[in-house]
């Protein structure tokens, strides 16, 4: 079984994991173990409680440090849903023109900060705990946060439409709040998808072959490995590559590519996407039915249905601002 079997066996075991977990809580009442989701980690610390969530998110951030972001590329099953998601619909031709990368990468790293803010320092800053306590049950997995319609909204909004408009895995180079606070781990990572040995002929197969549309030539050239906070180590690089040049590997080699190959890697470049009219009536779209929950008070009283779409539209408020904050830039530059 090559390493990508071994992947996609690891979405599907953590599918059953789950499932059982919540057929174990809801159905046969067994509450030994509570939710493992972000929101319990938080909510569980301010509150000074140390539970399931907890001990799942530490393991993680212990990976992460350790191998990267491997969490986003074999555990995380809604990476698992995407893929699914692009595996279906991939093939499928709709004239949508391209979108723009810009600087979609700052929005989860803002999503998380208010998150954590809402849920963790808001409570600490109010009364820091005066001690904590141990409680793997201590949060519901289901916890009532979502609805059948709005789980079905979830899954089509940041699933096909997400794919079709900014391309593949742009929920998770874009929008995650978990796969920015893993970024900020993987900085630091002592594994990396680096060159082990010599023989790379700069084929653009590990390009090509890349989710995250990460320009693996271009940092093997720069520095021999793969340096990109968005890398998620699913490893279809080092399997597309036809001389086993690059590998995921814990120590750092001294091989450099050769002369001819790094020239040849000079002439490819990834395609850079370009803003269209279409992106900025979305984003205006949503922006405008988001902005008018917030400020008419409605959101208070929303259906989680609503605020789902929402929340797609706060993110895009965040890149609105921060394009034009870039464009801001550019023109005192210039100055």
């Amino acid at each position: 079984m090559n390493i990508l079997k071994w992947r996609h066996l690891s979405r599907i075991i953590l599918l059953l994991l789950i499932s059982l977990h919540v057929i174990t809580w809801y159905v046969f009442g067994i509450h030994a173990v509570g939710s493992i989701g972000i929101e319990a980690l938080f909510s569980g610390l301010s509150r000074g409680v140390i539970n399931a969530g907890f001990i799942f998110w530490t393991l993680v951030f212990i990976s992460a440090l350790l191998f990267g972001r491997v969490f986003c590329g074999w555990f995380c099953w809604f990476g698992g849903f995407l893929e699914l998601t692009e595996w279906s619909i991939g093939k499928i031709k709709i004239k949508i023109p391209r979108r723009a990368l810009l600087y979609l990468g700052a929005i989860p790293f803002v999503s998380l900060i208010l998150k954590i803010y809402s849920s963790l320092l808001l409570n600490w800053l109010k009364a820091f705990p005066a001690g904590f306590s141990f409680q793997l049950s201590d949060a519901e997995p289901w916890a009532g946060q979502q609805t059948g319609i709005s789980i079905v909204i979830t899954i089509i909004l940041f699933g096909p439409i997400l794919f079709l408009i900014f391309g593949r895995r742009a929920w998770c180079k874009y929008l995650c709040p978990i796969g920015a606070l893993l970024k900020i781990f993987s900085s630091i990572s002592i594994g990396r998808i680096r060159l082990v040995k010599n023989g790379c002929i700069g084929c653009g197969k590990c390009n090509n072959s890349c989710d995250m549309q990460i320009d693996v030539m271009g940092e093997l050239k720069a520095s021999g490995e793969v340096r990109s906070l968005s890398c998620n180590r699913c490893f279809r690089c080092t399997t597309s590559c036809p001389k086993g040049a690059i590998a995921f590997n814990l120590k750092r080699s001294k091989i450099s590519l050769s002369s001819p190959t790094a020239e040849r890697i000079d002439k490819v470049s990834l395609k850079r996407r370009k803003l269209s009219n279409f992106d900025i009536i979305i984003s205006v779209l949503w922006i405008g039915i988001s902005a008018a929950f917030i400020f008419t008070g409605i959101n208070q009283s929303a259906p989680q249905e609503i605020k789902v779409i929402m929340s797609a539209g706060l993110l895009l408020a965040v890149y609105g601002l921060i394009l034009a904050v870039k464009k801001i830039f550019l023109k005192l530059r210039k100055i």
